[in-house]
Order: structure tokens, then sequence, then C-alpha cells
């Protein structure tokens, strides 16, 4: 029996749209208000394993743009990439470049 794997895990498909979706989204669904929550209660530094949350995943694939000019770190950054979210044209396109920077790095690795 072939075992099926889904779409997420395939190697050359980028999640990054799948992540990304969640700011085209209604702000009062759980995983906007933990979004935002989330920039609220930032505590002292955790010793340990990094966490892996939608905010710090989504930072990390904002970084990897060649201009360097997006990223989600707190609130204001949370609302800005809001505002785009909401341009459809503009969402595509950034979404698009995400992409191609998240592959271009796997083919750098």
């Amino acid at each position: 029996m072939q075992r099926k794997t889904s779409f997420i895990a395939h190697p050359r498909k980028p999640v990054a749209p799948f992540r990304t979706y969640i700011l085209r989204r209604d702000i009062e669904i759980p995983a906007n208000k933990s979004m935002e929550a989330y920039f609220v209660c930032k505590g002292g530094k955790f010793l340990g394993r990094p966490i892996t949350t939608l905010p710090n995943v989504l930072n990390k694939d904002l970084s990897r743009l060649p201009t360097g000019e997006l990223r989600l770190k707190t609130n204001e950054d949370l609302d800005h990439l809001r505002s785009i979210a909401q341009d459809r044209q503009q969402w595509k396109g950034l979404t698009t470049k995400i992409r191609e920077a998240a592959e271009a790095s796997r083919l750098e690795d």
C-alpha cells in the first residue's frame, strides 16, 4: 500500500500562501485574536527551544523577501499586513514574492 503525502508536506509546494491567508480573514477569528494577543503579552526571554508560533513563522517568511521592508514583530506590523491583505492584487504579489524567496532559499541549501 502506498502512503499518501499531504499537500503541505510536499517538498515542492511552498506553504507560505496557507500561512499568510489568515491575514485576509476576519479579525474576530481565533487565529487573528491569538496573533494580537501574542504581541501584547511579551515577557522576558524564554530559555530553551524556540517556540513555533504563527507570528514567528510569518515573520520568518517575510524576512526572506529581498527588500526586507515587511516584518511581523508588533501589532502595527500586523495591521499593516492586514491592510495589504485587503488589496487582492497587492496580496497576490506579496505571496508570490514570499513563495519565490522560499524556493530560492531552499535551492541554496
